[in-house]
Parts: C-alpha cells; structure tokens; sequence
C-alpha cells in the first residue's frame, strides 16, 4: 500500500475516533426531499391512498359470480303418512267373487336425514339497479379524493417549509447584522475611551457609548437566540438536528410578476383542496344512484351442485340451476329518505366546493398582492439602506473629528439597522407569500425552480 492511501486510511480512522462527522450544507431543494422522505402526515397521506385503492381493487369484480362451498353434517327425521284409496279395476267384472269398488293403500315411513352434505353454490347477479356500479365508481372517486388529499399535505407541508427555511434564514442574517453592529460599537467604545483620556469627550458621553453598546449587546444577544429558535423549529420539522449551513438565501424576483389572472386560473384548475371537494361530490352522485337502485328488481342466475348423494332424501336434488328476480315490496329502510339524504349530500358537496373556490380565489388574491408588495417595497428599501450607510459613515466621521456627538453616531446606526433589517424582512414576505402562492395554485415545483432560474435577486 502506497503512502498517500496510508495516510487517507489514518485521516479516517482519526476522523471515525474523534466521532467528526461535519454536517453537510443544506437546500431548500435537500430540506424538501427530507421532509417528503421523513414526514407522517405524507406516509399517513400515502396509507389512505393505497387502502383506497385496494378497496376500488376489491370492488372490481363485484358483478361477476360468487362460489361457496358449504359442508355440514345433519342430524334429524322426516315422517311420511300417506293414506290413499285407490279404484279397483276389476271391479264389476263377471268374476266368481264380486270384488270391492276401490281399495286403500298407505304409506308410513321415517326417513333418516342424518348424513353429511357438501354442495356448491353459485351466485350472478345480472342486473341490480345500478347499485354495483355506483359503488364501483364511488370507489374510484375515493381514490380520487385520497390522491387530491395527499396533494393538499403535501403543498401545506411545502408552504410550512418555506416559512421555517426561510424564517430562519431572516433570523440567521438578523444575527450576522446585530453581530457587526455591536463589533462596530466596539471599535466605537473603544475610540471613545481613548478620547475621554484625551480630554476630547467628557466621561458623561464615554458612559453613554458604553450604554449603547451593551443594549447592542442585549439585541445581538436576543437575536441568537431567535436563531436558536427558528433553527430548532426547522429541525423539528426535518427531523434532523445536524443539517448544516442553511444554503438557499433570501431572494425577490428581478423580473415581473404573472399577472393575478393567470394564477387565478390556474388555481382553479390545480388547487387539491377542490379536487378534494369536487371527489366526495362525485361519490355523493353516487350515493344517490345507488339509493335509487334499491327501488329497481334485482335479476340474478343461482346454481347449486351436491356432492354427497349417498345421504340425499328422495326431495334433494343433485343439482338445480335458474334464474331469479327480487322485487323488494316493503323495506324495513325508508328507501324514499335515504334517496333524499343522498341528494342532500350532493347539494352539501356542492356548496362546500364554491365555498372552497371562494376561499382559493380570495387566498390566491391576498397572496398575490402581498407578493407584489413585498417586490415594490424591496427595490424602493434600496435607496433607504444607501442612505442610512452614508449617513452613518459621515456621523463616524464626524465623532472622529469632534463635530458629532455619540448620540448622532448611534442614532445613525440605528436607522441603517432599522433598514437592514426592513429589507431582509421584506425578501423574506416576498419568499413566504411567493410560496403561499404557489402552494394555492398546486404549482409548488414552479416555487423550487426560482432560484435555479436566475430572475431573483438574492439577499444575505
């Protein structure tokens, strides 16, 4: 074995002692496929679509035949008394003794039922009112409807998502810029010591640099543990506690926005909560269709074939075969009120889905303003943070030459951190409303594709 495999087999070894194990940066892309990956409300979403279609799988030959095979072992009797008079032919005749008009017979048997049977019996319904299909076909708009669902988990998990990414990311950054700020102030307090020495500044003004700074030091303080929060809130969400640098930054569109026409369409047309709610009309159609049927005669063939005859009475056949019709005269149900409960199912689906479109028009309106807001106030926040820069720069300038007070310097670093801040806040409305709509319209994968295409402007 050559040196440098030796020494990479060692840097392992090392590596594997010292139990390092550096975590790997983490996407938003990679946090998406880790939540699909590890997320329950998907796998229980993912149960119910595949007990839905076992179901419609179960149902699916529903109108063919039915086979049983019946084994029993009977025990009882059957008495036979037959008394019949029967005529006598000869009666009349010329014959040397006159014999009796008519004579009687009878029979008196028990016969043993005792024995075993086996027999098989078939079953084909021929025609049943419609009531097979419709629960052929309310099953596979249960399917539907589970399928819709999953789609609706899984656009409310990636929304959630990119609220918790993203959140953090805002946090993370609100940290970096408390950090620089309270590194500034002390390089600050500490020119202001060496010029209160100098005589230049009184003690009164020293001792005011030092309040600053430590009250930048409480919010520098406060805003990592924010980050704390907001990264554990992430972690929970990924399962995984030991994801590394969040990569995917803030970001704001450069180009414009599609107009709200097009992503009212298309959520019209994607949005799974409807499709959820237009599947369980569907099936409530359905219902009815199988609530009429109960008024229409059932037309089946049977068959039956006994395999045992030793045991057989002179009454049970071999085999017998035919084709029946039931009419249900009376029903124990009140066939009329369940017909009227299925078509009020129907009307509550109904309403519920313009109730839905309703709320999918209003939500994609609100998210589509407050996307287009977060653009505009963006680009117009640049020429506020430009100025607060400057500003603070002339002011540090300023106190170097004796001409401002720490007061102006500090009040100038407030409002560059008031506009840092209300840009960051910004990018992150606009990611977090651009991703709450599209989640609404059902165009999630468009929303992971934005970085990646080159028309944002990424803030840090």
């Amino acid at each position: 074995m050559n040196k440098p495999i030796q020494l990479a087999f060692a840097a392992l070894a090392l590596c594997a002692a010292q139990q390092c194990s550096a975590a790997l940066p983490l996407s938003f892309p990679v946090a998406r496929d880790w939540l699909y990956e590890r997320s329950d409300k998907l796998k229980a979403s993912e149960e119910q679509v595949q007990s839905k279609r076992e179901t419609q799988k179960s149902l699916e030959t529903l109108g063919g035949p039915t086979v049983t095979l019946q084994a029993m072992q009977i025990a009882g009797q059957k008495k036979i008394d037959i008394d019949k008079s029967i005529p006598n032919p000869l009666a009349g005749a010329p014959l040397p003794i006159q014999l009796p008009g008519s004579f009687s017979v009878g029979v008196h048997e028990k016969m043993s039922l005792n024995g075993p049977r086996v027999a098989a019996t078939a079953t084909w319904p021929i025609y049943t009112g419609g009531k097979i299909s419709a629960m052929q076909d309310a099953s596979k708009y249960a399917v539907d409807e589970a399928v819709a669902q999953k789609r609706a988990d899984s656009e409310d998990l990636d929304a959630q998502l990119a609220g918790y990414y993203f959140g953090t990311q805002l946090a993370l950054s609100v940290e970096r810029l408390q950090k620089d700020m309270l590194n500034h102030q002390d390089r600050e307090l500490a020119k202001a010591k060496k010029f209160e020495k100098q005589g230049m500044i009184s003690k009164i003004e020293r001792m005011s640099v030092q309040v600053q700074r430590d009250n930048r030091n409480r919010e520098y303080l406060k805003a990592k543990d924010n980050a704390k929060v907001a990264r554990l809130q992430l972690a929970r969400l990924l399962r995984d506690e030991e994801f590394g640098k969040l990569t995917t930054p803030l970001f704001v569109l450069n180009r414009p926005l599609e107009p709200l026409k097009y992503w009212v369409d298309t959520a019209l047309a994607s949005n799974p909560q409807i499709a959820v709610i237009q599947a369980k009309a569907d099936q409530a159609q359905q219902g009815v269709k199988a609530s009429k049927g109960a008024w229409m005669p059932q037309v089946f063939a049977f068959g039956t074939y006994n395999f045992v005859k030793h045991y057989q009475t002179l009454v049970e056949p071999n085999w017998i075969g035919g084709v029946g019709v039931n009419i249900t005269l009376w029903d124990a149900k009140d066939r009329r009120a369940s017909i009227r409960s299925a078509e009020a199912t129907v009307r509550q689906a109904e309403a519920g889905k313009a109730e839905a479109i309703n709320q999918v028009r209003t939500g994609v309106e609100v998210a589509w303003l407050r996307t287009q807001n977060a653009i505009n106030q963006y680009k117009l926040s640049a020429s506020t943070v430009k100025l607060a820069s400057e500003n603070l720069k002339l002011k540090s300038k300023s106190f170097d030459e004796g001409l401002a007070t720490a007061l102006d310097v500090n009040e100038a670093r407030n409002q560059l951190f008031a506009a840092e801040v209300g840009r960051r806040v910004t990018a992150f409305e606009f990611v977090s409303n651009y991703a709450m709509l599209h989640a609404i319209a059902g165009q999630m994968s468009e929303f992971m594709n934005a970085v990646n295409k080159h028309e944002v402007i990424v803030e840090n």
